[in-house]
């Protein structure tokens, strides 16, 4: 990945569920986004029936479409599109689930060390921990329905462990702070391969202290993901490498240059 300063253009994006402000104006369809300081993936499919999504089934019921990721100054930005309806609470007697949280993963590796807390209104183990927009270290995970082969864990006769690259939501961990968080309050229409596709979108804001104090190292690569409580389709973004702006730089290299003189000066006397 190249290393990027945020530029004017990217300051634009408010945290309110709407993620117009991330895309291309005039080209929905292909979540194409106005800015290369943006990270996107895509994984958008297309309509209403229980298609299978990779490793499970669903439909656009529980497709993850496209998430974006980019740093402005000191705050990591977020943005997910996905036709899962951010309301639903996990029943997995009635094949329902709900949202899972988002899990960040310090130099890519499938460690995940830190999660931001989704919707909350369940009694549901895999739906109850934490606050909504929480940003937590976290210890434990949950995980999907699928073995790292995609066949149900439950029922595989080989290998019953649920697929560790994958965590759903956070089973246990300590708060650190919470994001700037919002959810769009009603499905939309007119995005994606399909724009009569029914979406719901997720945005949020994060200090970078927050990540730090979790502990990322302020430069390294990490990953974004997110899926559902059944982890029928899953989704990642990497943002771009972190470098300070040129004011921190400034300040940084004003500060060393004073140590140095006052060691200078300590030696001289």
């Amino acid at each position: 990945l190249g290393s990027t300063i945020a530029t004017p253009a990217l300051a634009g994006i408010v945290v309110d569920g709407n993620i117009d402000d991330w895309l291309t104006p005039g080209d929905k369809a292909t979540w194409s986004v106005n800015n290369p300081g943006i990270h996107r993936s895509v994984e958008d499919q297309t309509g209403s029936g229980a298609f299978y999504l990779s490793p499970g089934w669903g439909g656009q019921a529980y497709d993850s479409e496209a998430l974006f990721a980019t740093i402005i100054g000191e705050k990591l930005f977020i943005a997910l599109a996905t036709g899962h309806n951010p309301t639903i609470t996990t029943d997995a007697g009635a094949n329902r689930f709900g949202a899972g949280d988002f899990a960040i993963d310090f130099g890519r590796d499938k460690s995940f060390e830190m999660g931001i807390n989704t919707y909350r209104a369940s009694t549901n183990a895999s739906d109850a921990f934490g606050d909504v927009g929480g940003v937590y270290r976290v210890t434990d995970w949950y995980y999907g329905l699928w073995n790292a082969a995609g066949k149900e864990a439950a029922k595989s006769t080989t290998d019953k462990t649920p697929d560790q690259t994958h965590p759903t939501s956070i089973r246990a961990g300590t708060k650190l702070g919470s994001a700037t968080y919002a959810v769009s309050s009603a499905p939309k229409t007119g995005y994606g391969v399909n724009l009569s596709d029914q979406h719901y979108f997720y945005e949020m804001s994060v200090d970078l202290s927050l990540l730090r104090a979790g502990g990322w190292d302020g430069s390294s690569a990490f990953d974004i993901h997110w899926t559902q409580n059944c982890a029928h389709d899953s989704i990642s973004v990497d943002p771009a490498n972190y470098v300070p702006e040129p004011g921190s730089m400034a300040l940084l290299t004003a500060g060393l240059l004073g140590l140095a003189g006052m060691r200078r000066r300590k030696l001289a006397s």
